[in-house]
């Protein structure tokens, strides 16, 4: 009966449908500690809640989770200079708590880095206990990460032979990424005065002095090279004014009287004749490169010819021409889109410049043009493109009886780093700087050199003055100058922000008092140290490279 009893309570349970409640769920949370905080952080538990501490110590999200529920805890807002990193934030939930979370946080750090140009070789910069080791131009950004308020200073613990290098901006205090630090290198050219040239080409030997050695052109002859030569992608150009061609050579020739490899502006080595067309040249001049392209100044054909790319095998026609319309158009003009007789182009940083010789003028274009007869966009030497009077600084088409800032007679070299500008203004015997890249029609220059000021223009032979001047070229802190009729270069070893700044050395001279031709004065024959009206010049790294016009050669001068 009691049996029967028991069973019969439990049928009536049952059949009044009761059942028994199942155990509760058992609930986890997810729990760590904050180390390192000064001021106020945020923290969210898989995207949702957030959970904000104010100072050290441990944690608890509210939200619960069930057995094998995976979590993530990051950082939802950071404090004030500060970076609070998560450790063990993720993980699944197993019987226990999850965690133990921790959020370390540090005083923020910001990166202190800039650029580097013209550096070659094995550079070193230093910042604190760092060397940063670079070997090619572009950005840099130092290891090192420093808190806000901090000094901070960049320096030059190792140069490459050859190299000088400045820092700029590369001290201050932190005030958040530094990234303007500014590391210029210039190749340092080590000469000597009245230095011997260790290399010549278009002739055979440093005593022959005669155009295409006294025979027929050829692969290794010259016939009065004038104008700047061009060193581009390690690949040099001469131009071979008397022979209307520009020869071509595969890096700088270590042999004497070296011949070329390709020629421009004729069929073939042993062409000489003026030419137009896409094929032909009448007298070039000065020659500039940007790595991509070449330009040609056309002087008989007043044109400007670019190249692009780089020429490297024989009669390689242009690809745009500037001051004609076209490449078969040839006479001169005054205008936007005319030349007349240029003598020199330089293209580079950005820009095109051309010394429009016979208009008296220098023409500006801001990018490199790339449609035939494309206008220029600045005009210096005269106030407006349709005036091209020599020294006529108000435009009236009447020259002045003296020179000035603003005005130009003849102007045969250009050269610029992209800031500066200088112009051999080469019938007012002298060099005109600009200490900032000019913007605007006739900008007055800033700077004088070969006259004692602006408004003076006679011819001297002295450490300050000049005779008909040609061309110039710069590493961005030397300056080198083909002084033609005083038959030298002179080189200063800082570039000039002062008027009337003596050169530091002289080539082709014995001191700077002497104009001599050959040497020794009383002979007849050039020597290794011996120039005659040099009209050209540039810079290939080791050598100095002159154009030297009156002894139908080219000589180099190597860097000590």
């Amino acid at each position: 009966m009691a049996r029967l009893g028991l069973w019969s309570v439990v049928a009536g349970v049952a059949a009044c449908g009761g059942e028994s409640p199942p155990p509760e769920a058992t609930k986890y949370y997810v729990k760590g500690s904050v180390t390192g905080l000064s001021g106020e952080v945020t923290l969210q538990l898989n995207g949702q809640e957030r959970l904000t501490r104010t100072a050290d110590g441990p944690f608890a999200f509210e939200t619960p989770l069930a057995d094998q529920t995976s979590y993530a805890v990051a950082v939802a807002t950071q404090p004030p200079e500060q970076d609070c990193a998560v450790e063990g934030g993720t993980g699944q939930v197993a019987g226990a708590d999850g965690g133990p979370v921790q959020v370390r946080c540090t005083a923020k750090t910001y990166s202190v880095g800039g650029s580097v140009t013209g550096a070659r070789g094995s550079l070193a910069l230093t910042l604190g206990t760092e060397t940063l080791p670079l070997s090619v131009e572009g950005r840099f950004t130092f290891v090192t990460r420093l808190p806000r308020g901090s000094p901070y200073e960049v320096g030059l613990s190792q140069v490459p032979t050859g190299l000088r290098c400045t820092v700029s901006k590369g001290s201050g205090t932190v005030a958040g990424a530094v990234e303007d630090i500014s590391v210029r290198c210039h190749d340092w050219y080590t000469l000597t005065a009245h230095q011997s040239a260790s290399g010549v080409l278009g002739q055979g030997d440093f005593t022959s002095r005669t155009a295409d050695r006294g025979s027929s052109t050829g692969a290794g002859t010259l016939n009065r090279p004038l104008g700047n030569p061009a060193f581009v992608a390690g690949q040099l150009y001469v131009a071979d004014q008397g022979s209307n061609r520009i020869l071509g050579f595969a890096g700088v020739p270590g042999t004497l009287g070296a011949d070329a490899q390709w020629v421009l502006g004729q069929a073939d080595f042993s062409g000489y004749d003026s030419g137009a067309g896409l094929q032909g040249l009448g007298q070039p001049s000065g020659l500039s490169g940007d790595s991509t392209r070449l330009a040609v100044a056309d002087q008989r054909n007043s044109r400007v010819l670019v190249y692009a790319p780089l020429p490297s095998t024989t009669a390689t026609a242009p690809t745009v021409v500037l001051g004609q319309p076209d490449f078969d158009t040839t006479p001169f003009g005054c205008a936007a889109n005319a030349l007349s007789y240029p003598q020199d182009v330089f293209v580079g940083h950005g820009k095109l410049l051309v010394a429009d010789s016979a208009n008296h003028r220098v023409l500006v274009w801001n990018s490199p043009p790339t449609t035939n007869g494309q206008p220029a966009d600045v005009v210096l030497g005269q106030r407006t493109f349709d005036t091209c009077r020599r020294n006529d600084a108000n435009g009236d088409g009447t020259p002045d009886s003296k020179p000035g800032p603003t005005t130009l007679f003849n102007p045969s070299g250009v050269w610029t780093d992209g800031q500066r500008l200088a112009v051999v203004d080469s019938y007012n015997n002298r060099v005109l700087i600009w200490n900032t890249f000019p913007t605007t029609n006739a900008q007055p220059a800033d700077v004088v050199l070969g006259q004692k000021d602006f408004t003076s223009n006679a011819a001297a032979l002295s450490a300050t003055g000049v005779d008909n001047p040609a061309t110039l070229t710069s590493t961005g802190e030397q300056l080198f100058v083909t002084d033609t009729l005083n038959h030298r270069v002179l080189v200063w070893n800082s570039f000039p922000t002062a008027s009337a700044t003596p050169p530091d050395l002289v080539l082709g001279q014995a001191d700077f008092t002497r104009a001599d031709r050959f040497d020794p004065p009383t002979g007849t024959a050039p020597s290794a140290r011996s120039l005659v009206e040099p009209g050209g010049i540039t810079l290939a790294w080791p050598y100095v490279v002159v154009s030297d016009y009156g002894n139908n050669r080219v000589l180099l001068f190597q860097s000590q």
